[in-house]
């Protein structure tokens, strides 16, 4: 049973603050406003208290979503524990986890991996393929490509998180 989703990245002001407020709008609008799911995120370099950028509340907004409120947190053993599924960008941020907190390795997948091959380990080199490039310092463009990828996958991951929880 998934009952908490932790997205995680790099600084927590850009793709997991996105992520986070997506998938909760998406679990808003599937659930009419009664989910039990808790969705958090976080960062492995993250300055808390710092505002997301610019960009991404400009991209979130333009689909209806206000991260304006959202502030960075730094990732923490306890985010970790509380979590059943965690979601990360890059291979980086899974290693950093596997490292840190070995017990999460089990919950821990790449977030454009997860609902392809979520159970094995496969080369990293190909990992590289399913990882969500860092939009920050880019033009607003980039940051809508980022969203559409974003959107995209949390979608098809809704859809497993409502599969295995219904099982």
């Amino acid at each position: 049973m998934i009952n908490t989703v932790l997205f995680v990245c790099t600084g927590n002001t850009c793709r997991s603050a996105m992520a986070e407020g997506m998938f909760k709008k998406m679990l808003e609008k599937r659930t009419k406003g009664n989910s039990k799911i808790e969705v958090i995120s976080a960062g492995i370099s993250a300055l808390p208290g710092i505002s997301p950028t610019f960009e991404a509340i400009s991209v979130m907004f333009e689909q209806g979503i206000d991260i304006s409120q959202h502030y960075a947190q730094e990732l923490q053993e306890e985010l970790i524990k509380k979590a059943d599924l965690i979601l990360v960008m890059t291979n980086e941020h899974k290693e950093y986890i596997h490292k840190e907190f070995p017990f999460a390795q089990n919950k821990t997948f790449l977030l454009k991996k997860f609902t392809i091959n979520n159970k094995s380990e496969s080369n990293q080199n190909n990992d590289r393929n399913y990882e969500i490039i860092d939009p920050i310092g880019r033009k607003i463009e980039f940051y809508r490509i980022i969203a559409r990828e974003l959107k995209n996958n949390l979608e098809k991951i809704l859809d497993k998180i409502f599969e295995e929880n219904n099982k």
